[in-house]
C-alpha cells in the first residue's frame, strides 16, 4: 500500500459483529458526513433523513420498523433529538456510534459501537467509511474497508489528473451523480466545502441539464460523478454544460477500483476528500478557511456533563 495515513488506519479498523436488521425497513438519520455514509441505503428500501427535518419538524419517520440515528460522537442535537422522537413514537432505536457513554446511546435500545481512532485528519473521511460499513451490515451488505484502503492508497494518480482538468477556482462547484454514486456525490459536496470554503452542491445528473445549463459562461466547476466506466448520459450532459461556458470534469469510480456497489461508492467517498483537498491547495483555499471556522463542534453537539 502507497503511503496514506488515512488509508493506512482505514486498514486496521474493523466493524464488529452486527445484528443485521432482516426484513426490517429502517429510517437512518445523521448530519453531515453520517448522513452520506447512509445515503445508499436509500437504493434497499430504507429511508435515509436529516436528522434535524426530524427533530425540528417534530413528527416520527413514517412507514418504517426501526430508526438507526448515526453520530460519531453520540452528542449530536439534532440526531438526539429526533432519536427521542422515534422512541417517543413508539419505534426501536438502534444507534450507530463510537461512544457508549454518549447521550445517544443511553436513549437507545440498542447500540453498534464502530471503532473510533486517535488521529488529526486534514479533510476528515474516516469516520464516514467507518459509518458506511456499519450500515451496510444493519442492511445486509458488506464494506470491504481494507480494499477501500489499499485502493485510496493507489489512489494518487488519478486525483492528479482529476486536480489538472478541474480549471482555475470556480464561483460554485455542482456534483451531479448517477444513481450509482449519490452517496459518494453527499460526501463529495461535504468535503469540497470543508476544504475549500466554496459553494457546492449536489444533484442527480438529469437535473443539470434543467437547471445548471442556464449558469451560462461563468466559472463554475460541474463534477460529473457516476459509478461505472461509461455513462453516455452524463458525458451528454457534461458536453452540453461545457458548450455553455464551464469546466466540466467527467469522473468514473470504476476506474478507481475494482470494487462495486456500496463499496466502490465508500472508496468514491474517500477519494473525493483527497481531491478536496488538492483543490483547496492548488487554489490557495486553506482548509476550514484558515482557523476562521469553530471546528469545535459546540454549536451542533449538546452539553454533557
Amino acid at each position: 500500500m502507497n503511503h496514506h495515513p488515512q488509508a493506512a488506519i482505514l486498514s486496521r479498523l474493523d466493524i464488529p459483529d452486527v445484528t443485521p436488521l432482516g426484513g426490517r425497513r429502517a429510517a437512518f438519520l445523521g448530519c453531515g458526513d453520517s448522513l452520506a455514509a447512509a445515503r445508499p441505503a436509500e437504493q434497499l428500501g430504507h429511508r435515509v433523513l436529516s436528522a434535524g427535518d426530524v427533530a425540528w419538524g417534530g413528527g416520527a419517520p413514517q412507514g418504517v420498523d426501526v430508526v438507526v440515528p448515526l453520530s460519531w460522537s453520540g452528542k449530536t442535537g439534532a440526531t438526539i433529538r429526533a432519536a427521542q422522537i422515534a422512541k417517543d413514537a413508539g419505534l426501536p432505536v438502534i444507534a450507530v456510534t463510537t461512544n457508549a457513554a454518549s447521550p445517544l446511546a443511553e436513549l437507545a435500545d440498542d447500540v453498534v459501537i464502530v471503532p473510533a481512532f486517535d488521529h488529526t485528519e486534514d479533510i476528515p473521511a474516516v469516520g464516514y467509511a467507518v459509518h458506511s460499513a456499519a450500515v451496510a451490515a444493519l442492511v445486509g451488505d458488506r464494506i470491504d474497508l481494507v480494499q477501500v484502503a489499499s485502493d485510496w492508497a493507489n489512489a494518487h494518480g488519478g486525483i492528479g489528473r482529476l486536480y489538472s482538468a478541474s480549471g482555475p477556482k470556480p464561483r460554485g462547484m455542482t456534483i451531479a451523480t448517477t444513481a450509482d454514486a449519490h452517496g459518494a456525490g453527499e460526501f463529495w459536496m461535504l468535503k469540497l466545502i470543508e476544504a475549500t470554503g466554496l459553494t457546492a452542491r449536489t444533484t442527480g445528473v438529469e437535473e443539470v441539464g434543467h437547471v445548471d445549463y442556464f449558469l451560462g459562461p461563468q466559472q463554475h466547476l460541474a463534477l460529473m460523478l457516476a459509478g461505472d466506466a461509461v455513462s453516455e448520459r452524463a458525458t451528454a450532459l457534461g458536453d452540453a454544460l461545457a458548450r455553455n461556458g464551464q469546466q466540466v470534469v467527467q469522473v468514473r469510480l470504476a476506474e478507481y477500483t475494482t470494487l462495486t456497489g456500496w463499496s466502490r461508492q465508500v472508496l468514491g467517498g474517500v477519494i473525493g476528500a483527497d481531491y478536496s483537498a488538492v483543490l483547496a491547495t492548488g487554489w490557495d483555499r486553506p482548509f476550514f478557511r484558515g482557523g476562521q471556522v469553530d471546528m469545535s463542534a459546540r454549536h451542533i453537539q449538546v452539553p454533557v456533563g
